[in-house]
């Protein structure tokens, strides 16, 4: 078994990159144009308090993607940090999972459920590819393709 490099992957620092930003752009919008943002993300009116929770979930998006990016360069760091932004994914993913069941926010749910499921699956997919390192062997693809080939 080869030891895990120290730095991350061009492919890994890449999925870390689109991960952090997709996460900053979302709390970037949520705080400069929190109407827009939030109607994109299907909730059609922010009163007062919901301003404020709007922008509260704003600034942890921003502080979790400011620690992935901060991460990028180890291997280590960025598989830790990935594990908590997919943990946070998660927790997003359950919370629109909920909102399905209620008809002020079933939009939101629709949307939101299927981002935040595929963000947390991803990144949970990373930080586990971080922690093992690159597969040096066949990829699935090719296992795949030998058992095929093997049973015709």
């Amino acid at each position: 078994m080869t030891a895990r490099p120290a730095q991350p992957t061009d492919f890994e620092r890449f999925a870390g990159l689109g991960l952090a930003a997709g996460r900053l752009a979302i709390g970037v919008g949520l705080w400069l144009a929190p109407g827009p943002s939030s109607r994109a993300l299907g909730f059609e009116r922010l009163d007062g308090p919901a301003l404020a929770l709007a922008r509260i979930a704003a600034t942890r998006d921003l502080v979790l993607g400011a620690w992935q990016l901060s991460a990028l360069g180890d291997r280590g760091r960025l598989a830790q940090a990935t594990l908590g932004v997919a943990l946070a994914d998660a927790g997003d993913a359950a919370t629109f999972s909920l909102a399905l069941g209620d008809e002020r926010t079933r939009v939101a749910g629709l949307r939101g459920l299927p981002a935040a499921a595929a963000a947390a699956g991803a990144g949970l997919w990373l930080a586990g590819r971080l922690r093992r390192g690159p597969q040096t062997s066949k990829s699935i693809q090719h296992r795949f393709l030998d058992i095929a080939c093997s049973v015709s």
